[in-house]
């Protein structure tokens, strides 16, 4: 069985122009769903490679801007973001420029998983940044690619919409 919420045809037509608002209108019923399941993995096991791309891309965009690579793999998305599948779906999207930044964050991150992935408290985890600063030319980059690879995020969500999400009328 495959997961497709509905949304209403006005909600996509109000969220415009506005590429953030059109990600949020697809992606709210997806976090909806998942937030209500009593198994959050019965919702996740009914995705296609598209529909998990959208979620993993939300979570790596969230997390890499609001505190970078190192906050990624800390709150334990590193998993899904270096998952050579999603960077795969990146590509097929032509987010090039993120599956690019995301094989060199994979490297460093495969090649310091053991130390990336160890329990730290808050205190621990913010004097990471000073003692590990390979993800920082990264993390800038993300910043400097992030609002283009947006468009092509969304163009890509705009124009298989039928993937994502059923549109219902009035």
């Amino acid at each position: 069985m495959e997961f497709l919420p509905t949304v209403s045809k006005e909600a996509i037509e109000a969220a415009g122009t506005e590429d953030w608002d059109f990600i949020y209108t697809v992606l709210e019923p997806y976090e909806n769903a998942i937030e209500e399941a009593e198994d959050e993995e019965e919702i996740l096991d009914q995705l296609s490679d598209d529909q998990h791309a959208l979620l993993i891309y939300n979570a790596l965009y969230g997390q890499v801007t609001n505190g970078g690579f190192l906050q990624l793999i800390h709150n334990g998305y590193g998993q899904f973001a270096f998952d050579p599948v999603f960077v795969e779906d990146l590509q097929r999207w032509s987010m090039n420029e993120t599956a690019t930044l995301l094989e060199k964050a994979m490297t460093i991150y495969e090649e310091n998983k053991t130390l990336l992935e160890q329990e730290r408290d808050l205190e621990q985890f913010s004097a990471l940044y000073k003692q590990f600063t390979a993800f920082e030319p990264l993390d800038s980059k993300f910043y400097d690619i992030m609002d283009e690879e947006v468009k092509r995020f969304r163009n890509y969500i705009e124009a298989h919409l039928d993937s994502f999400v059923k549109i219902a009328a009035a």
